[in-house]
């Protein structure tokens, strides 16, 4: 009996990764929409402030022109339709082109548009109502300063604070704060004084509390992260940590959700990063639920196609009790074609260690390699919740993609129910725990539970009635007496009344 469930088990599992396999390639995203189109294109960012309204801010040059241009647009349709509200000069001979924006809440109505002039960071600060006209237009980094990378956050717990970290020519990392809406920058902390080596590629993320991380890649390609916990304080920064310690990594990206807590409670935090194996980068990541005093041990995006996946951009809606998160990042195998990827994680305060398998064939165009691609979460006019990448094409036009035009093909929560279904378990493979979904067209009794490679059976994860519609229940990598199982294939096998389904499942330790 052992031996003829085990051949079924082996048979089932080929024929539901064929399946999946051909599924995952006819798997699409919304319609592209072109906000700007240039010469050449150096940076882009987009923010959304609350009333329904979308601010982007996009820096380009020509070859011929040396000085970089700045537009701010806005949309009030969710990214449809995009209307440009303003144009500056930045200055001359200092080629960063990197831009950001900031959107403010409340009474203040502020929108804030950060970029370096003539390799010093700057920021303009504008009021909804009149975009074409800046408040103030004043200076960050000090005047000796030369700036060659920034990362900026808002914090919209205590009063709106605004936070910035960036990098000068002579490898030092610096962060300031505003608690002010942009009118005084204070608490200046140098960061490479407080044990943090030189670092690249800066990434900066606030949860709704006090606490925030700062991310980057140190000059021997490992990932660093050092923490604040006290709104930026300049007596509060604490020891920097590596996640892994591991080399040959790089551009990390930082998030954290922005639950509503209980005392003692903390949101989740999470780095993503590329890493280096063999002869093809992987996506790696840590999560911290304890405000970034320690970091999880190292987990794998469960995307095992062939080829690099390069330039994660990891976003959080900005919004309290919000824990919805988007990633996105870039997958190439040789020159040519390029795709974005995108994963999508409707509640990552509880399922922090769960990353659904992501969705391809993100853009229409194909994107060209600099700059990379960046991953938004945002709220619709409706109150739902959608996901959306800015990318620029191998054309110079800067598109805006969201599934919230024509909806994601076989994502989570959007495709109609259609018989018993039994999904992939994400993350797979899984070193801690994963979540596994199943879809009732009828309820019924239902049975869901985890065999080993012999058949024989270590786990029910749930076994009871199940209402019609969609379900999710969670393996910790132990069986039915709380042990902890040892590393291999598993198989989880859902059953209801004569129909089963059965997925392959890795434990990885």
């Amino acid at each position: 009996m052992t031996k003829y469930l085990n051949m079924v088990l082996m048979a089932l599992v080929f024929a539901v990764i064929a399946f999946q396999q051909g599924m995952a390639e006819e798997q699409r995203w919304g319609n592209d929409v072109l906000v700007h189109q240039a010469n050449h294109i150096n940076g882009f960012g987009l923010d959304q402030a609350d009333k329904d309204t979308l601010f982007l801010v996009v820096s380009d040059s020509s070859i011929t022109n040396v000085e970089d241009t700045f537009y701010v647009y806005r949309s009030t349709n969710n990214g449809s339709s995009w209307a440009m509200e303003n144009s500056f000069i930045a200055g001359t001979d200092m080629r960063l082109g990197k831009a950001d924006i900031v959107a403010a809440k409340g009474d203040s109505n502020f929108v804030f548009v950060f970029y370096v002039y003539d390799y010093h960071l700057r920021f303009n600060r504008y009021r909804y109502s009149d975009v074409m006209s800046s408040i103030n237009d004043s200076g960050i980094s000090d005047g000796g300063e030369m700036v060659t990378d920034f990362a900026v956050c808002k914090n919209m717990n205590n009063s709106y604070y605004l936070y910035v970290v960036y990098q000068t020519d002579d490898n030092s990392t610096y962060f300031k704060r505003s608690t002010d809406y942009g009118k005084t920058w204070a608490e200046k902390k140098d960061l490479s004084k407080i044990g943090v080596p030189t670092t690249s590629q800066l990434s900066i993320a606030s949860d709704n509390g006090n606490n925030f991380v700062v991310a980057g890649k140190t000059a021997d390609n490992k990932i660093y992260t050092i923490r604040n916990n006290s709104y930026g304080l300049s007596t509060a920064w604490k020891n920097g940590q590596y996640p892994s310690g591991i080399s040959d990594c790089g551009h990390p990206a930082v998030a954290a959700s922005y639950a509503f807590l209980e005392v003692g409670d903390h949101d989740v935090f999470w780095v993503f990063y590329e890493r280096l194996i063999g002869s093809a980068y992987i996506l790696s990541y840590h999560y911290s639920t304890d405000a970034c005093s320690t970091w999880s041990a190292i987990s794998v995006l469960s995307d095992t196609s062939s080829g690099n996946r390069l330039y994660p951009s990891l976003h959080c809606l900005k919004k309290s009790g919000a824990t919805n998160l988007t990633l996105a990042y870039r997958y190439e195998v040789g020159a040519d074609p390029r795709e974005i990827r995108y994963s999508y994680n409707s509640d990552g305060q509880t399922y922090y260690t769960v990353w659904p398998v992501s969705y391809t064939g993100v853009n229409d165009y194909a994107p060209d390699y600099d700059p990379p691609q960046k991953a938004y979460t945002i709220r619709k006019t409706d109150n739902s919740i959608t996901s959306a990448v800015l990318y620029v094409s191998n054309s110079h036009g800067l598109y805006f993609d969201a599934s919230a035009f024509s909806g994601v093909e076989n994502e989570i929560g959007n495709e109609p129910i259609k018989g018993f279904s039994l999904s992939q378990n994400y993350p797979n493979p899984f070193n801690v725990s994963t979540a596994i979904e199943y879809t009732l067209d009828a309820q019924g009794q239902v049975a869901v539970i985890v065999y080993n490679i012999i058949g024989q059976k270590i786990k029910t994860l749930f076994e009871g009635h199940n209402t019609r519609g969609k379900h999710r229940v969670v393996w910790d990598g132990t069986d039915d007496n709380g042990k902890s199982v040892a590393s291999g294939i598993y198989f989880c096998r859902a059953v209801l009344k004569d129909q089963a389904q059965i997925q392959k499942m890795v434990l990885t330790k």
